[in-house]
């Protein structure tokens, strides 16, 4: 097969939307099938190149002013589509917002499938993202009537693909046709994500200072819910002069976060590492993980940390109460609760067994139902039956609710 892999931005620009996308592109291209990923192009990066195997054209222009963007963005993706239109089987589109329009209003000419994944639900989900919407020419001013109509024309797309309970649940509340969700969950690999056979050693190697460490791997964005960690982490820091938080990433709120540390004399306790090359060396030599999100699909940063054998602490919300049994693989708690987030974090840290009976079970249930080779398989399926145009869920091997087979 052919699959052109549409996705609003890409390596250098690394989150979890990326790495998962990369993950597939790669696997997908190790068992024979042909795949390219159309991005946007960004001044000084090259049109065309390789990105660890997977063949990247950034074709897609923009001016980046007010409602130009979206002119420019739209007509770009547009001309790509039409482009690969000789070449391609399917089209995968990451998400239900801008691509995704183009690529269903567009089908007449290009005459391929489209699958379409979007990334989470509620607030920072493309559903909602659609709702905030603004169209030129009444920019900027709303367009309900408008954006009414652009999710009925992106019902029309050949599939749909979810990570979580929760975002299958707010398509179907939106009108798209259930026969066409297919749940997918994200993929790891378990042999590159895997537990320490020397935590003190790697540890040594990174810098890292001694002392218990819990780490958070993510974009620096309000959606991760990284004020409620600090707000949680500031008493047990104080109580426990060896603890120490790595925040891994980068973002729009790096700034803030950066002064906010200062200001509370934690520089030296928290520690902001940025975007690295190897998260899995910095995962194996931490205790605990931590996702404090406000809104996710399935976080890779936390299939990461299960494969890797961490216990984790996760906001229960989308993908993460798919993922996590809660008291089981891993702990659960509410979404911008800075107490029960600080009294679970402690608890963890005075309880060497339990970090032990949860890191061990995450990893146990991360390559049992999420690993990356099934991912690829289930996208396989999915791609087949929409080229020929079978059931979805009877190719792709899901029932109707997208539950386990």
């Amino acid at each position: 097969m052919r699959i052109l892999l549409c996705i609003a931005q890409y390596h250098p620009i690394v989150g979890g939307a990326e790495r998962q996308a990369h993950a597939l592109a790669r696997g997908l291209i190790q068992r024979g099938h042909e795949v390219v990923v159309l991005t946007r192009w960004h001044k000084g990066w090259p049109r065309r190149e390789t990105v660890d195997g997977v063949p990247v054209r950034r074709g897609i222009r923009t001016v980046n002013f007010g409602p130009l963007y979206t002119l420019t963005y739209t007509s770009g993706v547009a001309r790509a589509l039409l482009e690969y239109r000789g070449w391609a089987d399917v089209i995968h589109i990451t998400n239900i917002y801008l691509e995704a329009l183009v690529a269903v209003a567009t089908r007449r000419w290009h005459r391929l499938p489209v699958v379409l994944r979007p990334a989470c639900a509620g607030y920072y989900g493309d559903l909602a993202r659609l709702e905030r919407f603004r169209v030129w020419p009444v920019y900027p001013g709303p367009a309900k009537i408008s954006v009414r109509k652009f999710v009925r024309l992106i019902t029309r797309g050949d599939a749909f693909v979810v990570s979580s309970r929760e975002l299958r649940a707010e398509l179907m509340g939106a009108g798209f046709p259930a026969d066409r969700i297919l749940h997918i969950p994200n993929g790891v690999d378990p042999d590159r994500f895997r537990p320490a056979s020397d935590a003190a050693g790697e540890r040594a190697a990174l810098n890292l200072p001694a002392g218990p460490l819990v780490i958070f791997a993510g974009r620096l964005d309000p959606q991760k819910g990284l004020d409620t960690l600090i707000t949680a982490v500031e008493p047990l820091l104080r109580a426990t002069p060896e603890l120490r938080v790595l925040l891994l990433g980068d973002g729009p709120l790096r700034g803030d976060l950066e002064a906010r540390i200062r200001h509370a004399d934690l520089a030296d306790r928290i520690l902001l590492h940025g975007i690295v090359a190897d998260v899995a060396a910095y995962l194996r030599s931490a205790d605990v993980f931590v996702l404090p999100s406000v809104g996710e699909g399935m976080p890779n940063a936390l299939l990461e940390a299960m494969a890797t054998g961490l216990p984790c602490v996760a906001s229960a919300i989308g993908g993460c109460r798919d993922v996590i049994d809660d008291g089981q693989t891993g702990l659960l708690v509410p979404p911008g609760d800075a107490g029960a987030l600080r009294a679970t974090l402690e608890h963890l840290l005075r309880s060497p067994a339990l970090r032990h009976r949860l890191g061990t079970a995450a990893r146990e249930e991360v390559v049992a139902r999420f690993g990356l080779e099934r991912m690829v398989d289930r996208y396989e399926a999915c791609y087949r039956a929409v080229i020929a145009g079978r059931p979805l869920a009877e190719s792709a091997g899901l029932d109707g609710s997208g539950a386990r087979l």
